[in-house]
């Protein structure tokens, strides 16, 4: 059972104003699973014990854009490398292996380490619902983006979405979760590539169409430290929502 969500990266694009990129860390007793692997992954070697205990970690990706998988460069330095499997949306989404599309990135002569070299195991990870060391998952296409991304649903506990625009028939993939994490790029008077990300008030609509009460935003924009206008546009349709910060224990919002 999932009991504790830290985010390691709040942010998008890439790290400024305090938020590194797109990394979150689940904790389900002596296993652990991050969701993406941006540069937030480095937050795991400045708090090495944010993995006591852990046994296996599992990362799985939404997708391969840069800002999500850059922190795969990292894993050397967390010393757990024949403990960690890598899941990638590599043939459900684009017709190619995980394997081949992170090969091409992380091997020389673009990366010195190779993630073969380092004993970690890469697998795909399918459309629809599967279990990962007794963690319910659910994944979902998302066409909404310069190039598809995986919904993370982690059975009712709470729903992940990032990096797509405002899509309403993802509703129905959130509905009777406690809480639902999605991306919130822009705020509605300043729209920012509307036609591949979503505003705070779009996250807000998704969740109070699933009948979700908590909601949290997530991949916010990293040019300015200030964001809380998109919790304040957010919370006007779905109240208290929040603003991921990094270092954040929102374990809170994912308990029964």
């Amino acid at each position: 059972m999932l009991d504790k969500l830290i985010v390691l990266g709040g942010g998008g694009w890439f790290p400024a104003n305090g938020r590194h990129t797109a990394c979150a860390l689940l904790r389900d007793g002596d296993g652990a699973i991050l969701i993406d692997a941006g540069t937030g992954v480095g937050r795991l070697v400045e708090n090495p014990d944010l993995l006591d205990g852990v046994q296996q970690l599992d990362i799985l990706l939404t997708h391969f854009h840069l800002d999500h998988v850059v922190g795969l460069a990292y894993l050397p330095a967390l010393g757990l490398s024949d403990r960690m499997t890598v899941w990638g949306p590599g043939r459900s989404l684009y017709g190619a292996s995980t394997q081949e599309l992170l090969t091409s990135m992380f091997h020389e002569p673009l990366h010195s380490v190779s993630l073969e070299r380092q004993g970690i195991e890469i697998r795909d990870l399918p459309l629809g619902a599967s279990d990962l060391a007794g963690v319910s998952i659910d994944t979902r296409r998302q066409e909404l983006h310069s190039a598809p991304t995986l919904g993370f649903r982690f059975g009712d506990s709470f729903a992940w979405m990032t990096d797509t625009a405002h899509d309403v028939e993802s509703a129905g993939f959130v509905a009777g979760c406690k809480m639902l994490a999605h991306e919130a790029w822009f705020t509605t008077d300043e729209p920012r590539n509307p036609d591949v990300h979503s505003s705070a008030a779009q996250a807000a609509d998704i969740a109070e169409r699933a009948g979700v009460e908590r909601l949290l935003l997530i991949h916010v924009p990293p040019f300015e430290d200030d964001v809380s206008a998109l919790a304040i546009e957010a919370s006007a349709i779905v109240p208290g929502a929040q603003v991921a910060r990094d270092g954040g224990d929102f374990s809170a919002l994912i308990a029964p």
